[in-house]
């Protein structure tokens, strides 16, 4: 029988995708928040360069089509505006404008545009009404399978990129079933999460679930312990990517976020829940601190990174009963490894899996208040009102895609010609590397690579997970 330290039986995990804290929640008027007078120079080498000031005036869509580049040798110069770290106190967070201009942006000054707190009502309202950390940093100056891997592992390997390969790194997962917690992790479209090898055993196979079944699991009051959200990572139809990466609407994803909110609020679990908004990385855009040094998770380093400095910030809001109104983090430095080692305490799990969470700081004292009386936190939350993306969103529970609402669709234009981003092509590249059986039009897919747009990819990476499911 599994032992609760804690009130809290239940937590909820939902990771978005490339955003950073300075982008969404800069302008929200936290200790380590934005003035709104930090700027970049175009070019940071030239002192008489124009500047670029930050400003509260981004969009939903339009700003970032080109995606920005968050390697770790680009976030090197987003950081210090050349390629090589200089000695400490010299400038940082000046290479933002000069990285996206190299990437061939039409509007690399787009890079220092923040959201208006009113434009994004779902996270801003969650932020004020329970907890927002302002020193919260991605767990790697890099891309999303790293940061994704530290969110899971405490580590990522060794690895710095977005390439399928062996990952048989042991995993938060395994130390839940060892103490006996049920856990599962629910996806729209594919799971990147399905690039760990322990997870594709096939006593866990089960354990991966389509997004629905959140919904249906809190209703039937079946749902497990620790649940970690992926958001839609790809348009396919009617159904678009909810998971705010670059350029994809991020309206959607405060829909989604509220869809979540709202239903667990609404459950039985509510009292003894955490519900967890994360990001997995900063995508390149603008944050203004610098990040500080961390301890290699396990002495590995790749090409010269030693996995012994944090990304740059990202949002972390952390939505409980038992957090008050308007707390504000400002004085703790997290990382992603400290969710595993706050879940490790709440959970009492026996042992870490890495140095990197072992010293991780944890958030568990901000659970330790009496629980908010039920007229004392939201039921429902303000979203964006905007018709077009209402349209395309999905309520919970919905059904799913009919070969004739295809059919009508596919027939009305809805099939989206984007090119795919990296980080679509490396989840293609993850659902080629699963082991299920082919159709006649995957083998196709495979052989030929044929895959060449968005819809493409999304019907590809939706049947492959599919088949996975089914598998288990």
């Amino acid at each position: 029988m599994a032992n609760f330290p804690t009130a809290i039986q239940n937590v909820v995990v939902l990771v978005l995708e490339n955003r950073s804290f300075d982008h969404m929640l800069g302008f929200l008027g936290t200790p380590n928040g934005l003035k709104g007078n930090e700027l970049n120079l175009q070019d940071p080498a030239n002192p008489s360069s124009p500047q670029v000031v930050v400003s509260n005036s981004a969009a939903y869509l339009g700003d970032l089509d080109v995606d920005p580049s968050h390697e770790v040798s680009h976030v090197t110069v987003q950081l210090f505006g050349s390629e090589t770290i200089p000695p400490p106190g010299a400038p940082h967070n000046v290479g933002f404008v000069l990285d996206y201009a190299r990437q061939g942006s039409p509007e690399p000054e787009n890079i220092m545009r923040c959201f208006d707190p009113a434009n994004l009502p779902v996270l801003t309202t969650l932020a004020r009404e329970f907890a927002v950390c302002d020193r919260w940093h991605a767990s790697v100056p890099g891309q999303t399978w790293p940061n994704r891997f530290f969110l899971h592992c405490a580590t990522s390997g060794g690895w710095t990129d977005n390439t399928p390969r062996a990952y048989p790194m042991r995993t938060i997962y395994e130390n839940l079933t060892g103490k006996g917690f049920d856990w599962a992790i629910y996806f729209h479209d594919v799971a990147q999460s399905m690039t760990l090898d322990n997870l594709l055993d096939s006593v866990f196979k089960a354990k991966f679930k389509f997004f629905p079944d959140f919904f249906t699991d809190l209703r039937n009051r079946t749902l497990p312990n620790y649940c970690f959200l992926e958001p839609r990572y790809f348009n396919f139809l009617s159904w678009k990517a909810n998971d705010q990466h670059p350029p994809h609407d991020v309206q959607l994803g405060e829909h989604l976020i509220a869809d979540v909110y709202e239903q667990l609020r609404a459950s039985d679990y509510w009292n003894k829940a955490l519900l967890v908004i994360l990001y997995d990385e900063h995508g390149g855009i603008y944050d203004h601190v610098l990040p500080p040094a961390a301890v290699s998770p396990d002495g590995l380093n790749n090409q010269g990174f030693a996995f012994d400095r944090l990304g740059l910030r990202v949002p972390a809001v952390l939505v409980s009963p038992y957090i008050k109104r308007n707390t504000v983090e400002s004085t703790t430095v997290f990382d992603h490894t400290s969710l595993l080692a706050t879940v490790k305490e709440l959970f009492d799990l026996p042992s870490f899996l890495t140095k990197r969470d072992a010293q991780a700081a944890t958030f568990t004292r901000l659970l330790d208040n009496p629980v908010r009386a039920d007229a004392d936190t939201p039921r429902t939350l303000p979203r964006p009102g905007d018709p077009v993306a209402t349209a395309f969103h999905q309520v919970p529970g919905a059904a799913t895609m009919t070969g004739d609402k295809v059919t009508e669709q596919l027939g009305s234009g809805q099939a989206s010609t984007a090119n795919l981003s990296e980080f679509q092509t490396s989840l293609v590249g993850l659902a080629n590397t699963l082991d299920v059986q082919d159709s006649p039009r995957m083998r196709v897919l495979r052989l030929a690579h044929s895959i060449v747009d968005e819809h493409d990819a999304a019907v590809h990476v939706r049947e492959v997970a599919t088949q996975f499911v089914e598998s288990a």
